[in-house]
């Protein structure tokens, strides 16, 4: 036990660790000795046969030899120190060791040690003041010295490791450092590695309700309540509080907007729960007594069509059916034979399967067992495809004018005819000349006179209304249309080549034109009766990233557009 107590101290006569009240013993017995008067010499061999076999176990244990022997020279020094003709050590340091090494004995003994190492540290370092050398230079942690002693092995320790390093000069040091957790003999200077933290701070939406900020005023907006927005996901799922009261970049209030679902499962990991989204839309459905397109999905997967119809019920009974201007059963259904992984027998289906028709049949019997909703108008929202055949396609997988003819016989003018029409995606050609320009289809885009794209586009759809119906003045409405700024991925015609097709510039002409129009779409037709524009925020759609939105983000404050 003596030689793991002896394991605390340097050669130099130092603690390794020990407490205040063992340097007070330690200080006391000096004191007691001093006042004794010298004591008497002991003989060589005693002194090396006790001290130095203390000390080399001492350098085992920090080292992490227990085999290894320090070597004695004959006359019992140790064979470094008989090589400078200097005694292992003195006969005092060896009585204050061993008289420490006892008392420490004791009280560790009693479980007290570790509570007095403080005291017994502090006094020995006063002791060894007395015949300490320079210090080191500062930063480069605690060196004990001892000018008597030969060169030695260096022990460092390191996250509780001990290495021994050869000496790298004939005056060799012994140096310790030590983790925060230890404790040294003398004050220690622990560097440690720097550490990266790494934060993610999610900046807070803003108050509603919510108008954007712009410097660039683009209304007014003509005929306000027969227009409105067709919501993103990004709005709809994450802060429908923050739909805008006014139009972007315009003063007049948002009176109306178009829903695509009333919940998708796929947003189980946003924050926020159906139940508050629902209750954030229609707090400000109320707030802005705002009319609402409903929209139900018609897809090849008939469990998920209908549980998607039970929410939408939920929610339009939720809202209210004096808000309720409609209910969309399904978005570009001529279009589902065109997407990946659809079966042969979905593409039969949908149509000339009667599936589609009898799930619009199906949606309009439940809106008759709901209070007020009985005679609420119904529509299906297409796209220009549909125009490939006259008057309408009606082919297997897309029989859009079989379709219409059963709709009109059976709902007259309940049924709304709603199209989606998009000059961005309309598939015009470059100007022809060697400066890769697009002027001549931009401004066939971005106008709204009767002779532009989109105007004359819904006329055509009007003119063919009427071969089905029969009658020029059914109800009709623009179920979409918007630009993209900047490009959208989804942009796979000759325009996404064209630099001037997808700016901010191109994007701005659109959105004004959009709210100075007057819904004409030719001299002597029956108007629009309705135009909802696509939209809100940027989002995604059909995993593809999109930037149809007059605002960023949830987080904007700021619409989009701004002049500077």
């Amino acid at each position: 036990s003596q030689a793991h107590f002896a394991s605390q101290f340097s050669e130099s006569g130092a603690p390794l660790g020990l407490g205040a009240e063992r340097q007070r013993a330690m200080a006391d017995s000096a004191e007691s000795a001093a006042s004794a008067g010298p004591r008497p010499e002991e003989p060589d061999a005693q002194r090396t046969g006790s001290a130095t076999p203390l000390i080399a176990a001492a350098e085992r244990d920090l080292s992490g030899d227990a085999n290894s022997e320090t070597p004695l020279a004959p006359g019992g020094t140790t064979a470094t120190a008989a090589a400078e003709g200097q005694p292992a050590s003195s006969g005092s340091g060896f009585a204050v060791l061993k008289t420490v090494a006892l008392v420490i004995s004791v009280m560790i003994a009693f479980g007290a040690g570790i509570f007095v190492s403080p005291i017994i540290l502090k006094e020995v370092q006063k002791l060894q003041s007395s015949s300490a050398v320079e210090p080191e230079p500062e930063g480069v942690g605690h060196v004990a010295k001892s000018p008597s002693h030969s060169p030695a092995p260096s022990l460092r320790t390191r996250h509780g490791q001990v290495d021994a390093t050869a000496p790298s000069s004939a005056k060799t040091t012994v140096r310790t450092t030590v983790e925060v957790s230890h404790t040294t003999a003398t004050t220690t200077r622990t560097t440690l590695p720097p550490t990266t933290v790494t934060t993610t701070t999610e900046k807070p939406y803003p108050d509603a309700p919510l108008t954007c900020a712009s410097d660039w005023p683009l209304g007014p907006v003509v005929k306000p309540t027969q227009k409105g927005i067709a919501l993103d996901d990004t709005t709809f799922s994450k802060c429908p509080s923050l739909i805008t009261t006014a139009w972007p970049n315009a003063k007049e209030n948002l009176t109306s907007i178009r829903l695509f679902k009333a919940w998708d499962y796929n947003w189980k990991h946003l924050k926020l729960e159906r139940t508050v989204v629902w209750k954030q839309l229609r707090d400000w459905i109320w707030r802005m007594n705002a009319k609402v397109l409903f929209g139900t999905q018609i897809t090849c997967n008939e469990t998920a069509d209908d549980l998607d119809w039970s929410l939408v019920k939920e929610l339009m009974a939720y809202v209210g059916r004096e808000y309720a201007m409609g209910l969309a059963i399904g978005n570009e259904v001529e279009l589902l034979h065109t997407q990946k992984n659809v079966s042969d027998e979905c593409k039969s289906r949908t149509f000339s399967g009667g599936y589609f028709f009898g799930k619009v049949i199906h949606r309009s019997n439940d809106l008759a067992g709901m209070p007020g909703f009985a005679d609420l108008k119904l529509t299906s929202v297409m796209g220009g495809y549909v125009l490939g055949g006259m008057p309408f396609t009606n082919t297997k997988e897309a029989g859009i004018l079989s379709f219409l003819q059963a709709a009109n016989r059976r709902f007259g003018r309940r049924w709304v005819y709603t199209w989606n029409v998009y000059p961005y995606f309309n598939p015009a050609q470059m100007d022809e000349n060697m400066f890769h320009t697009c002027n001549a289809a931009m401004m066939k885009a971005i106008n709204f006179a009767p002779s532009s794209m989109l105007p004359s586009q819904l006329n055509a759809f009007r003119q063919r209304m009427k071969q089905v119906t029969g009658r020029d003045d059914d109800i009709m409405w623009l179920g979409e249309t918007g630009w993209s700024w900047p490009q959208a991925s989804t942009l796979a015609t000759a325009m996404a080549a064209c630099s001037e097709w997808s700016t901010e510039q191109a994007m701005s002409l659109f959105y004004q034109g959009f709210l100075e129009w007057d819904l004409t779409i030719a001299p002597n037709v029956r108007p629009v009766d309705h135009a909802f524009f696509f939209t809100l925020r940027d989002a995604i759609n059909w995993a593809m990233e999109e930037n149809f939105g007059l605002l960023h983000s949830c987080e904007s404050t700021d619409c989009k557009l701004q002049r500077e």
